[in-house]
């Protein structure tokens, strides 16, 4: 009862600070166990709530010794069946973890029909890429004796950006991997069927997933993507499909590791000239948007009509959600900020703060107003109800100004010929990504 209110709740949260959430391949996933679910780990606690609350059945976890560290998050924890394994960094120096305790509870919770999540990367990074897969899945599947066909299921989790609130963010589950497939090999070679399956659940991970090799080309691929989706197929931009445009990120990622091997002359030089692009770009405070085909046949002076009858009729909503949403809003990232923790866990910080903030600010809000404005129930429900509305008004409000700064500064502050330079140069970076499609 407790899991399935904590799962309501956290759809609920994680629908507000995602923008979209994707899930496919979910008819892949066994509705019952004995199955062990893997997947990548880029955002510390997001990555096993959104997990858990895209599934059908009750999942437990495996998660780092260290968490269980307070005696009180360790009650919480083992009542929501996560079971603490031990790292190199969990125990003394010089000491050898010993995790024998662990796998039994594993093999305990498999045997009973159990589904539990792993992360066999071990440590939660912020990137786009997918680490080491460290070797105690395969070692948990291969020593479980226990009734039922075990499964290793493969989770790939794709954000467009991690840590950033209203991003997307896409979970695709690939097909299973039967344990008993390896069965024999490992009768005659433990050691060696351990690698071989733990290839094996890399590959299954990778299918779906964009992969660097370092954070410059990690800059090169984010904007290889916007440059691609605004310019080449704007059908496929993030906030229009979100699922077509992250698989197509997958496929850049891929090419451009190719491109770097077949043809490093074109690698670096369309890498280069995308990068000065985006640049010129930042030194212009613009975005990949002034320069497409659409927005110039647009007509500034209709633009700007627009902008300013929406800016003006909507700037009373404005001022109402910022009067009470701004310092709920805000306080998460003050938190975090002031909390020092590592950036992956931004997005868990902020969306936790966040849940406690905001019902903190909304309840005096709500009282001030049914004892100074109106005393009926029904308008009292309608004044709550329209604070997060306004909220979220307030903030695609601040975006349509920030977009009517930028048309004004396109307009008026970037000379015809810089425009002009900067169209030959979108063409001449999208005529080189045709020329290095085709050659792959």
């Amino acid at each position: 009862m407790v899991y399935e209110l904590m799962r309501i709740l956290v759809r609920i949260c994680t629908a507000v600070f995602f923008k979209r959430i994707v899930v496919s391949g979910l008819e892949k996933l066994p509705d019952g166990g004995p199955t062990i679910i893997v997947a990548n780990h880029p955002n510390t606690l997001m990555d096993p709530l959104l997990i858990a609350a895209a599934v059908r059945q009750r999942i437990g976890f495996v998660a780092n010794a260290g968490i269980f560290n307070n005696r009180v998050l360790a009650a919480f924890f083992r009542y929501f069946h996560v079971i603490p394994i031990y790292r190199k960094k969990d125990v003394a120096p010089g000491e050898k973890p010993d995790n024998t305790q662990a796998f039994k509870q594993c093999h305990a919770y498999l045997a009973q029909g159990g589904t539990f999540l792993i992360f066999p990367e071990g440590s939660s990074h912020y990137e786009i890429n997918l680490r080491e897969i460290k070797t105690g899945t395969a070692r948990i599947a291969l020593s479980y004796t226990g009734p039922g066909e075990l499964r290793i299921a493969p989770v790939a989790l794709d954000y467009s950006d991690a840590i950033q609130f209203r991003s997307m963010v896409r979970l695709t589950v690939g097909r299973p991997i039967l344990v008993s497939a390896y069965r024999e090999a490992c009768q005659r070679n433990e050691a060696e069927a351990v690698e071989t399956l733990t290839a094996d659940i890399r590959k299954g991970l990778a299918r779906k997933l964009p992969w660097t090799d370092g954070k410059d080309q990690e800059d090169l691929l984010i904007k290889a993507h916007t440059f691609y989706t605004a310019y080449a197929t704007p059908a496929a931009d993030l906030h229009v499909d979100p699922e077509r445009s992250l698989e197509l990120r997958k496929q850049l990622a891929d090419a451009l590791h190719h491109l770097r091997g077949s043809r490093p002359e074109l690698y670096e030089n369309t890498g280069a000239r995308l990068l000065a692009f985006f640049n010129a770009l930042r030194a212009d405070r613009l975005t990949p948007g002034f320069y497409t085909d659409a927005f110039q046949r647009k007509s500034f002076l209709l633009l700007c009509v627009g902008y300013l009858a929406e800016l003006l009729l909507l700037a009373p909503i404005y001022l109402f959600g910022l009067i009470t949403n701004y310092l709920p809003y805000i306080l998460p990232s003050l938190v975090f900020k002031a909390s020092r923790s590592d950036i992956e866990y931004k997005a868990a910080v902020q969306m936790i703060v966040g849940l406690i903030s905001f019902p903190l600010f909304y309840g005096p809000g709500a009282w001030a107003f049914h004892h100074f404005v109106d005393h009926r129930t029904w308008t009292n429900v309608l004044f709550l109800l329209a604070l997060p509305i306004a909220g979220y008004a307030t903030m695609w409000y601040w975006t349509e100004l920030q977009r009517f700064a930028r048309l004004l500064r396109f307009r008026f502050s970037v000379t015809v010929d810089r425009k002009k330079e900067m169209l030959r140069e979108r063409d001449a970076i999208l005529e080189a990504m045709m020329e290095a499609r085709e050659s792959l």
